[in-house]
């Protein structure tokens, strides 16, 4: 993935990214696939919901744990400044691995993992405001671009020169997680439920925005060429 568009800043966090997604993704796909298995009659809306509870579960679970380590005075302090920067990535991690989720099951995706992640990066900023999404189109900021051309050539049309979209929807996503570690950092028991309730609310936007971009008649099904709007998987290029 060619990051020289991007601030140097945000760099490593899409390099750490890329990595986790490309770990964990066979993971992610065996996930599916036993949810499938385990409810056959299940539509892929259903299994997209078992997803979404699944992973709200998760993130949920490690934003309460990592607000309790301040519970010491000082020391528990500095333990949980370095606590939230991890569980910030973490959640992050989660939040691309759900939307890769939900697009697996609904047979929808593109063909490499690094196009895979940027995608994935920006549905999750659909979900937090940092995209606008207009009929097929995305709004962020002066920048505009159709669906169709990011599912085409995602790297191009969301890092390539000129570019500002990944950067502004990274940069936005990094405040946001910024400002919930800050509020983490309060008396154990407001910080664990700040930090749960949190992720609770944004990985169950996350997955509202997910079904309805990759759903029956959502505008990744509208960006296909009428002859693939049958849930094939969809190539990069083509």
């Amino acid at each position: 993935m060619d990051l020289d568009s991007l601030p140097a800043q945000l760099r490593p966090v899409l390099n750490a990214l890329a990595s986790a997604l490309r770990a964990r993704e066979p993971a992610v796909r065996e996930r599916v696939d036993k949810l499938r298995a385990e409810h056959p009659f299940e539509t892929p809306d259903q299994i997209a919901q078992r997803l979404l509870r699944s992973a709200r579960r998760r993130v949920a679970a490690t934003g309460a744990a990592s607000s309790a380590s301040a519970i010491v005075p000082g020391l528990g302090t500095l333990i949980a400044v370095g606590t939230v920067t991890s569980q910030s990535l973490y959640a992050l991690e989660q939040e691309t691995e759900l939307v890769l989720a939900i697009a697996i099951a609904y047979g929808h995706e593109l063909a490499g993992s690094d196009e895979r992640l940027l995608e994935a990066l920006l549905v999750v900023g659909i979900a937090g405001g940092a995209v606008k999404l207009r009929e097929s189109v995305l709004v962020a900021g002066g920048e505009r671009l159709t669906v169709a051309a990011v599912r085409s050539l995602p790297a191009h049309a969301l890092a390539g020169p000129g570019s500002h979209l990944l950067a502004r929807v990274l940069t936005r996503l990094l405040g946001r997680r910024a400002v919930t570690a800050v509020v983490r950092l309060a008396p154990v028991a407001v910080g664990m439920a700040a930090g749960a309730g949190f992720d609770w609310l944004a990985v169950s936007a996350l997955g509202r925005a997910a079904i309805r971009y990759y759903g029956p008649g959502g505008v990744a099904v509208r960006a296909l060429p009428p002859h693939r709007e049958d849930g094939a998987q969809v190539e990069s290029g083509h």
